[in-house]
């Protein structure tokens, strides 16, 4: 009860202290931190669809304007960190991301969410083999960590306000373990978890509550790995923010959420408008292979990545589709007056939702981070007035459909306090 009361204490006061100042309780056994992550975000959105008439982007609603600007929580986040011992540490958090941002993908609770949900909850065992190899045992709730988009690289230093899309190719974030090996040159990560979904009435009989078959599991594997020790790193990092350093890394990933049951849903009028689909079982793997480029003020990163997914549906045709996605960005920071900096940057992406229909009519989705099928450009620029504790990102993000009249504009303005 009185760590509960300290705790709690401490949360309210760090709302008076300054943003890079990290706020924790220690003994001769136990640390432990608080740490708040908070993105606000204005949005301006113009869209066409696929014949060239208005498209709502935050509800992808056709023939439908969007508003002047958007305001959003996109993540707001409460973050428990601790140790135990000498090789012992744990995390528990907190999450209502996409706080009234429409039907955003990866809201926590909804359109207008306002409320919370543990996002983290996991420990972990390490086992220090000498000071320059050592491996661990990760248990709980987590990102697996295999897609470097999403999970690899924590989305406190992303250099746009919005994700690319290879982050979305399977990105689950469920309960299970792992190991982790860390090398002088190289890394290993491999992740069991449940599956993302189970429910009932999947291959068998309509109307009966038992499955013929159980879910599978999720299981994936990454490597990274460089040809010189100092060019190593396993803080990984869209933008250093300006900060002195160099790296090389080449990462590698396979993933495979395995005979995931799911039940069937009715039609929706819309908006958005959603096709009805029968009880199903759906396998997805992804995999990749990603370059993380770092040298003092410039940041590059480029990503090659795959996914399938193979649908089983209890009535019907069955499905089969592959996606991918190839992108590259590069920031440059130029440091000021005060340590502040600021970083113009830019992106590109290719993406492609079906490699077998070259002629994919899509518009760009309801209040997503990057579209659908097609070519996406973003501009931005951040502005670091104490690194990524507390920045403000502008970015403009340009896509066109793959096929006919599709196009999206968007302007970001995020800003983020972290600690």
């Amino acid at each position: 009860m009185h760590l509960v009361k300290t705790l709690s204490a401490l949360a309210i006061v760090g709302g008076f202290l300054p943003t890079a100042q990290a706020l924790s309780i220690k003994d001769d056994v136990i640390s432990l931190g608080v740490g708040v992550r908070l993105q606000t975000r204005l949005q301006i959105n113009d869209g066409t669809d696929r014949v060239g008439d208005d498209y709502r982007i935050q509800s992808g609603t056709r023939n439908a304007a969007n508003d002047d600007l958007d305001f959003s929580i996109h993540r707001a986040r409460l973050y428990l960190n601790g140790k135990y011992g000498a090789n012992w540490k744990f995390q528990l958090a907190f999450a209502s991301d996409g706080i009234d941002a429409g039907t955003q993908v990866g809201a926590t609770n909804g359109n207008n969410n306002r409320l919370a949900q543990v996002r983290y909850a996991w420990i972990e065992r390490q086992f220090k083999i000498n000071d320059d190899f050592s491996h661990a045992i990760h248990a709980g709730l987590d990102k697996p960590y295999q897609n470097p988009s999403d999970a690899a690289m924590s989305s406190s230093r992303d250099l746009f306000p919005n994700r690319n899309r290879a982050a979305t190719f399977l990105a689950p974030r469920g309960v299970g373990i792992g190991y982790r090996l860390t090398a002088p040159i190289a890394s290993l990560a491999l992740d069991l978890q449940n599956n993302t979904s189970a429910t009932k009435d999947v291959d068998n009989d309509a109307g009966s509550n038992n499955n013929e078959e159980g879910e599978g599991f999720y299981y994936g594997a990454r490597v990274e790995f460089s040809i010189l020790k100092d060019w190593f790193t396993t803080k990984r990092a869209e933008s250093y923010a300006g900060k002195e350093g160099t790296a090389l890394v080449i990462g590698a990933s396979y993933g495979v959420n395995d005979g995931a049951l799911v039940d069937a849903t009715a039609a929706v009028v819309g908006p958005p408008v959603v096709a009805a689909t029968v009880d199903r079982t759906v396998d997805t793997t992804a995999y990749g292979v990603d370059l993380l480029f770092h040298y003092h003020m410039i940041t590059a990163y480029a990503e090659y990545r795959m996914m399938n997914v193979d649908t089983d549906n209890i009535t019907g045709a069955d499905t089969d589709i592959d996606s991918d996605v190839i992108l590259a960005q590069l920031g440059y920071a130029f440091p000021l007056a005060n340590d502040t900096v600021i970083e113009p940057c830019v992106r590109y992406q290719i993406i492609d939702l079906n490699t077998d229909n070259d002629d994919e009519l899509a518009e760009f989705g309801a209040n997503a981070e990057s579209g659908t099928s097609g070519d996406q450009i973003d501009l931005g620029i951040n502005y670091y007035l104490d690194g990524h504790s507390n920045k403000l990102q502008l970015a403009y993000s340009m896509w066109s459909a793959e096929e006919g009249d599709a196009e999206a504009n968007i302007i970001r303005l995020q800003h983020q306090i972290n600690f």
